[in-house]
């Protein structure tokens, strides 16, 4: 705020107004006339306007009026007002006080008229304040309501403090309405471009704001939205850190379209949730889930998680089979053991021994062998031989049991309910009526809140050391080093329970290997093999807790300790979760430089992974150089000294080996589609709002008997519907442009109801439309596209 901003205005320094006086602007002459009005008591309207040549530009004569002149509607005495009329105040009184300035070619405004005579009485003083003319919200205040508004304040504690703030409500300037009103404006600016036409310009501006942006949209052929993905380029290499295990959810809406909120999230090196993506969905089908896996890793470099973890979905399920064939797809445990009772009866859920049998063969059988005995004697015990639900259970077993991925990594998840916060989160700042712009902006502070959250804890990281607990421990000293705080509370506990709570016996061995039986404490009669190689130091147990969670269990935590191991070998530190887990090191650029033959192979390789992996890593190391150097003008120096540099003896070197890149200068090979290249973009249908609950959506095991994921065929045959793509990324040159039409690039603020932060949404520059063939989502063939050119 400025030091002037709400300061009482002084009555007694007014500018004289006479005949002949001239000024040399319309602010000017409007001002004028408005400081007389004050100095009277009335407020002042703008009226008839004269211009030379029909120029607006080029005005030739102005009046400003009295506010109570004329009267309401313009409508003469004696005549009938409408119902819209009759209902609001009547305020005038066909006063004839004005002031007429006529304006020469030049730019002179000069009084040409006079009226002082008033029919109406003056405003006293201590009123004058909320005169209408006087009341305005300036940049400067409006930009202090935005930030408060944006911070969560509602309106009127908004009020009521810049009230207290400047000495008084008559000193504010503006009045409680005027403040409402300024707020509900620039909430109508969001959607003045149409909803989901504005959702686009906003992605196009971040897409221009960041050069790793990505994002990707689906029209249908009457040019409504129906699906789309985003994510910046923070996600991007989140993703590249901690892409191993991806959670996905699809059981939030947006309520006022219906659309599906689909959130792709991740645990960091602090266990902390990182979002990789997001998208809005129309619909549950495997071609919408097909669209949607196939941009998302296509976004990412195509590079495929180890783990996803989601809802039980079919469709979801034969999208992942299909896009991700070499990712493990677990489901969400939460899901089943809450929606399990109401597949197995009254006397089943009730049943305290079958629920602990179930329960271990969710999650407590170390082995398969150990989960089919467990799954038998339960079947056979309650001759449950066959009951529907739990035989479709068993077909799917290596989905749920824990037992059945005991060797992938999955960073010791078992559920979505990662996402499933997310939705908590979301659901909290939105509502039924919220728009799509409005979303993801809530969206994108939630996201920012989730970013500060992982820098304090990096601060903390870099600052302090976690308690050792044992000071002149070796192993928590070298562990305390290396993980970060909350992973080493985890090793921590494994390394107590292992030395303090758990006892070990020999039970063979040979030449340098030897087998140990451990058991806990707490369950002596569950026990755990140790295999010890001494030549190596290396280690491994049947409870295979380090292939899922790359920590080493109490059990080899017990025999390194028995055997005098003190430092834990490397091997055993995954990089993930270590204090340097997002330092930018790329193994893969020393090992090809340490052999020139591997590195030649590679680069002639046909399917081109080389390069993707070589761009990409260019790519995310400036990306964080930029973000880190942006704050100082010194570390901008050096960036741009070292890209000069850089970029001359690149060149220098590509010259002197002659290399034909042509061909080769862009990765976006997209094809414009004709039909939609002038069309707007379309809302999606509103959704019935009525008896809408605000709970989240129901997963597959909670909705009724009879639902299901797979399109319903209706009995008559439909006309199929022609689908188009908007897919832009930065990830390529910069020099791709869109052609669609303008009415994409309607510049906007963004301010909503909602806690939501405005931005300034420009116009972007690189959409891209492609049409679908066979009527199937085509993000797919741009991905093709790409390494069609590059291995051309």
């Amino acid at each position: 705020m400025q030091d002037n901003e709400c300061q009482p205005v002084e009555i007694d320094k007014y500018k004289d107004i006479f005949l002949g006086q001239v000024v040399h602007s319309k602010d000017e002459a409007y001002n004028l006339y408005q400081e007389h009005g004050f100095k009277m008591g009335f407020s002042v309207r703008k009226g008839k306007e004269l211009y030379y040549d029909n120029d607006k530009k080029n005005t030739r004569l102005k009046d400003f009026y009295c506010s109570k002149q004329g009267f309401k509607n313009n409508e003469p005495e004696g005549e009938i007002a409408s119902k819209v009329t009759y209902q609001r105040a009547d305020s005038r009184t066909n006063c004839k006080a004005m002031v007429r300035f006529n304006v020469s070619k030049d730019g002179e405004w000069r009084i040409t008229k006079f009226i002082m005579d008033h029919n109406h009485e003056f405003v006293p003083l201590e009123q004058r304040h909320l005169l209408r003319s006087f009341r305005k919200v300036s940049e400067a205040k409006g930009g202090l309501i935005k930030s408060m508004v944006n911070a969560g304040m509602k309106v009127t504690n908004i009020w009521n403090y810049l009230g207290e703030e400047v000495g008084g409500y008559d000193k504010l300037g503006m009045t409680m309405k005027d403040m409402h009103n300024f707020v509900y404006t620039e909430k109508m600016k969001l959607i003045e471009a149409g909803d989901a036409q504005s959702l686009v310009n906003h992605l196009q501006n971040r897409q221009a704001q960041d050069a790793m942006f990505y994002y990707s949209v689906q029209l249908d052929q009457e040019s409504r939205l129906t699906n789309v993905f985003w994510r910046d380029g923070k996600s991007r290499v989140d993703y590249d850190c901690f892409g191993d295990v991806v959670v996905f959810d699809t059981t939030y809406r947006t309520n006022k379209y219906n659309l599906i909120c689909a959130p792709f999230v991740g645990v960091n090196h602090h266990g902390q949730n990182v979002m990789f993506g997001c998208a809005f969905l129309s619909n549950e089908t495997s071609i919408s889930f097909n669209w949607l896996f196939k941009v998302f890793l296509e976004s990412m470099g195509n590079k495929q998680p180890k783990t996803i973890f989601t809802d039980q979905d079919g469709a979801m399920a034969k999208a992942i089979g299909e896009v991700m064939p070499n990712t493990t797809h677990r489901l969400c445990l939460w899901h089943i053991s809450k929606n399990a009772p109401s597949h197995l009866g009254g006397d089943l859920k009730s049943d305290l021994k079958f629920q602990s049998l179930f329960r271990k063969c969710m999650s407590g059988c170390d082995s398969k062998e150990e989960f089919e005995s467990t799954w038998s004697d339960m079947i056979n015990e309650y001759k449950l031989q066959n009951h529907t639900w739990l035989s479709g259970m068993y077909k799917i077993r290596h989905k749920w049991s824990t037992a059945y991925s005991k060797d992938v990594f999955s960073a010791d998840i078992k559920s979505s309910q990662r996402s499933e916060s997310t939705n908590s989160v979301l659901g909290d700042i939105t509502g039924k009526t919220t728009g799509l712009s409005q979303f993801i902006l809530a969206f994108e502070k939630m996201v920012n809140k989730w970013r500060q959250l992982e820098t304090e804890k990096e601060f903390k990281n870099s600052q302090s050391m976690p308690p050792r607990i044992i000071n002149i421990s070796e192993t928590l000293r070298q562990t305390s080093m290396i993980y970060t705080h909350k992973i080493f509370k985890l090793f921590l506990n494994e390394y107590l329970t292992g030395t303090g709570g758990s006892t070990s016996k020999d039970i063979g061995g040979s030449d340098n290997l030897s087998y140990h039986e451990v058991s806990s404490n707490h369950m002596s009669n569950k026990k755990h093999i140790v295999t010890f190689d001494s030549s190596a130091t290396s280690i491994s147990c049947s409870c295979r807790k380090f292939n899922t969670m790359a920590i080493l269990c109490s059990h080899a935590l017990r025999i390194y300790n028995i055997k005098g191991i003190l430092r834990i070998p490397d091997q055993y530190f995954l990089r993930r979760w270590s204090k340097k887990a997002r330092s930018v090191v790329y193994d893969h650029i020393h090992e090809s430089a340490k052999e020139d033959s591997l590195s030649k192979n590679a680069m002639n390789n046909d399917d081109g992974d080389s390069m993707i992996l070589y761009r990409n890593a260019i790519m995310k190391f400036f990306y964080n150089l930029a973000l880190d150097s942006q704050e100082h003008k010194e570390t901008q120096q050096i960036m741009w000294k070292l890209l000069y540099n850089g970029a001359q003896s690149v060149q220098q070197c590509i010259s002197e080996l002659n290399l034909n890149l042509k061909g080769t200068t862009s990765d976006n090979n997209f094809t414009q589609n004709e039909d939609t290249e002038h069309a707007a973009i379309c809302n999606p249908l509103p959704a019935q709002t009525k008896g809408m609950s605000y709970t989240r959506k129901k997963g597959h095991f909670e909705k009724r008997k009879g639902s299901t994921t797979k399109e319903k065929q209706p009995k008559k045959k439909r006309k199929k519907d022609n689908f188009c793509s908007i897919n832009s990324s930065m990830d390529g040159p910069s020099n791709v442009h869109s052609n669609i039409d303008n009415t994409l690039n309607v510049p906007f603020t963004s301010f909503g109801a909602p806690p939501i932060p405005f931005t300034s949404m420009l116009q972007g520059t690189n959409s891209l439309v492609q049409e679908s063939s066979n009527h199937r989502f085509p993000p797919s063939s741009a991905f093709q596209d790409r390494q069609a050119l590059e291995r051309n």
